[in-house]
């Protein structure tokens, strides 16, 4: 089975290739999935799975520059989308948890969206075209570097998000799975301020104005 991740130098294509060394990492150099000749190079490839994780993450980033965030996130989901619906190829689609209203936690893959930033927006208008794939799989999840890289973290923001090396081995289970649509992917809820303590002991903890709760129901991945 062979495997393409998009994002060749993201977080989620290296500890992949940790898992399994024949994944192929598509380097944005060659693969731009902004353009549309991104179909015919991966059919020079012809994969059986691709895990679409090319994305501008940083909300900095999209609110500076919205229409290459739209090019990349959205136009570039809608390409890919594309070859997989040429060539009955399996999509796996990685989106984010900031899709949901980070209200009450416990989401479950059914329950209504409402992103609360941009960046969640242009992950959600990725979803609709990824959705139009008969063999798609979203996944909605939230990950870090396996180090926590800064010196405060929230302490009233309730996550189900992890390192990427607990994480990353869950997408490449669900991804060789047949199961479809919509899934979430995590750990057990946690502030952020826990999740980066666990292997930062020097974080400080600071609060936001208004508590957030983005945890996910995990209850269809745990049937795998």
């Amino acid at each position: 089975m062979k495997v393409v991740v998009t994002g060749k130098h993201g977080l989620l294509t290296s500890e992949l290739q940790k898992i399994d060394d024949t994944i192929l990492g598509l380097s944005k150099e060659y693969y731009d999935i902004t353009k549309l000749s991104i179909i015919s190079k991966l059919n020079t490839i012809n994969p059986d799975i691709i895990i679409h994780s090319s994305a501008i993450t940083d909300s900095k980033v999209i609110i500076k520059e919205p229409i290459l965030s739209i090019k990349t996130n959205i136009i570039g989901s809608a390409n890919i989308s594309e070859y997989c619906l040429l060539n009955n190829k399996r999509l796996i689609y990685i989106s984010t948890d900031y899709v949901y209203p980070g209200l009450d936690g416990n989401y479950k893959e059914s329950d209504p969206v409402l992103p609360v930033n941009e960046y969640a927006w242009t992950k959600l208008g990725g979803e609709c075209s990824v959705r139009m794939v008969k063999n798609h799989l979203i996944i909605r999840t939230s990950f870090g570097p396996n180090v926590f890289p800064y010196d405060q973290a929230w302490g009233n923001q309730i996550v189900s998000k992890d390192y990427i090396d607990i994480i990353a081995p869950k997408i490449l289970k669900a991804a060789k799975s047949n199961i479809n649509g919509v899934l979430n992917i995590g750990t057990e809820p946690k502030t952020i301020f826990d999740y980066a303590y666990k292997r930062n002991n020097l974080v400080k903890k600071v609060f936001l104005k208004e508590k957030k709760n983005f945890s996910l129901n995990l209850e269809k991945y745990e049937k795998l």
